[in-house]
């Protein structure tokens, strides 16, 4: 690997688009270090201390932003809402293109991408003004928190002097941040290496990997000043559970059946293609890692959503307290609950973005079959046909 690298590295063009990609990644950790203007440092690490041992509801909406975000929103930074404003706003925008006929209509037509690019971008910035609002009563009100199982202190002030003056600042630093980070993820997409967007989340998943191996190492082989062989043994073996996972995670991820396809004989211009038989590759898990964010954050949702009401009157607070006890993560009901909604968001996501009559209707129009089977519906079955005499 290291040798391909370093011949890599030869190539003219291809060192200038590595190069400029590391530079955006280390702009893109800059931002995220960078504490928004305002914000009292000191009692942000006793919030971020408090909320380590954390074990609510709200803590897994809260992990899932924060892998998102890089530690933005954990720090404050100026990249506190990350990239996930974007990421919603695409999945917004390609569910509305599975159900709404006239959004699948217009992506189907020329320049189509380039219209759901511009409404994606759109409803990105509506998304991060309403997260950026959202995050800012947070800030003035750390208190609020407790209703989601964070153990923030009372006296907890996180802004030196809030107000509107500091909601409208802030709330536009993170939205520009916002769209700074969607600026670099298309840069990197034309002139570093490709999916800015999505190297940008993998960046920002993986940042903390240092810092859980040095805790690890600290925890189980080097405690209190000693080494401790059984503690080794362990982290051995949970190196290699994970790299396991991670192999499995990537067989089932690429794993596909492919569906031989025929062309037949075609004239296209002044040519002619004579027929080949290609493959349709229907993937094994089609939906990804949606179903998983999808699950989190709708049972999260509700009980962040009280806990911003929940100072309004003691009947808000009783509806906040019953959630964080129904929906805690570390009860088995959560498990079984979030499990159900996995498989439901499984079934929705292949229903909604996978559509048949669309890969026919192309096949169709290319001169494309596949060998066996009949064109258009099926036919009925034979305990429907009617019986004869």
């Amino acid at each position: 690997m290291i040798s391909a690298f370093a011949n890599s590295m030869k190539v003219p063009e291809l060192r200038r688009r590595i190069l400029f990609t590391l530079a955006m990644i280390v702009v893109v950790r800059l931002g995220v270090q960078i504490p928004l203007p305002g914000i009292d440092v000191m009692e942000l690490q006793k919030v971020i201390e408090a909320s380590a041992n954390a074990s609510g509801p709200g803590a897994g909406l809260a992990t899932v932003l924060t892998i998102f975000s890089g530690g933005g929103l954990q720090q404050c930074g100026i990249f506190a809402l990350g990239i996930m404003p974007y990421i919603s706003a695409s999945i917004m925008t390609q569910l509305l293109s599975a159900v709404v006929p006239q959004w699948a209509k217009m992506v189907r037509e020329e320049g189509g991408r380039q219209k759901m690019t511009k409404w994606t971008r759109a409803i990105a910035i509506v998304i991060a003004l309403v997260q950026g609002w959202f995050l800012v009563g947070t800030l003035e009100h750390p208190e609020r928190l407790q209703a989601v199982g964070l153990n923030i202190p009372a006296d907890c002030q996180l802004v030196i002097d809030p107000g509107i003056q500091f909601a409208l600042m802030t709330v536009l630093i993170m939205v520009a941040g916002t769209m700074f980070l969607m600026w670099i993820g298309d840069q990197i997409t034309e002139r570093g290496v490709g999916n800015g967007v999505s190297l940008i989340i993998s960046v920002n998943i993986i940042h903390a990997l240092p810092g859980a191996v040095t805790l690890a190492w600290k925890t189980l082989v080097y405690k209190d000043g000693t080494v401790v062989p059984m503690g080794a043994m362990l982290l051995v073996a949970l190196i290699a559970f994970l790299i396991v996972v991670v192999a499995l995670v990537v067989t089932v991820t690429q794993a596909q059946r492919r569906i031989p396809v025929q062309y037949a004989k075609r004239v296209m211009g002044n040519k002619m293609f004579n027929g080949a038989t290609q493959y349709l590759p229907l993937k094994l898990n089609y939906s990804g890692v949606m179903p998983v964010i999808f699950a989190t954050a709708i049972l999260s949702l509700p009980q962040v959503l009280f806990s911003q009401i929940a100072h309004y009157n003691t009947t808000l607070q009783w509806i906040a307290t019953k959630m964080n006890d129904w929906l805690n993560p570390a009860s088995s009901g959560y498990y079984i609950i979030s499990g159900l909604m996995i498989f439901f968001f499984s079934y929705f996501w292949v229903a909604t973005m996978f559509q048949p009559s669309q890969i026919a209707e192309d096949l169709k129009r290319n001169g494309g079959y596949i060998p066996g089977i009949r064109p258009g519906p099926p036919p009925p079955s034979s305990w429907t046909r009617p019986c004869k005499g």
